[in-house]
């Protein structure tokens, strides 16, 4: 009996080339969660986009335009993003090496805000946050440096930082991508 072609919808994408084609394929944003869930290893390609700070985590542009952009981070241990949310609908992160503490919050109606989970993600995992339940914090707390892979839809522009201790925010424009 023939064996019937793997579907893309199946096939690992194995480079970074390959999963920015198929979001530059893909019509649909909906999807792109899907599409990201097939690129679950770094690859080669991915080196030029590893740069690493001792005084702060590093964003660092793959890809952007008007649907999406795609980004890698890298942290040194120890380091750690603000409690932030964003203007994106939807953002996909992928962890490709080593391990996060990935924070979740809820404003309360007295302005505060309270922890409501907090989950380590390890390498391959893939984490899904929408605009309307967004605040968190991403820390690495292990002795190696983690980097993730986060696509953003449409791109981010401006990004919700708060105040740990009193829960008061600022809008700021979303930093420049190296």
């Amino acid at each position: 009996m023939p064996v019937e072609p793997m579907s893309s919808v199946s096939t690992p994408l194995t480079t970074i080339g390959e999963l920015v084609r198929e979001l530059l394929r893909e019509p649909s944003a909906e999807l792109f969660g899907d599409i990201m869930a097939r690129y679950a290893t770094a690859s080669l390609d991915l080196m030029p986009y590893l740069k690493w700070d001792p005084s702060n985590y590093t964003r660092n542009c793959v890809v952007r335009n008007a649907r999406f952009e795609l980004l890698v981070i890298c942290f040194e241990p120890g380091q750690r993003t603000s409690i932030h949310d964003y203007d994106s609908e939807t953002a996909w992160i992928r962890v490709l090496g080593g391990e996060l503490v990935a924070e979740r919050f809820e404003l309360l109606e007295d302005g505060a805000l309270r922890l409501r989970k907090a989950s380590r993600l390890h390498t391959g995992e893939l984490m899904e946050l929408s605009r309307s339940n967004s605040i968190h914090r991403f820390q690495n707390q292990g002795a190696t440096r983690a980097f993730t892979l986060n696509l953003y839809a449409p791109p981010m522009s401006k990004w919700r930082v708060f105040d740990e201790r009193t829960g008061a925010d600022q809008w700021r424009a979303a930093g420049p991508s190296a």
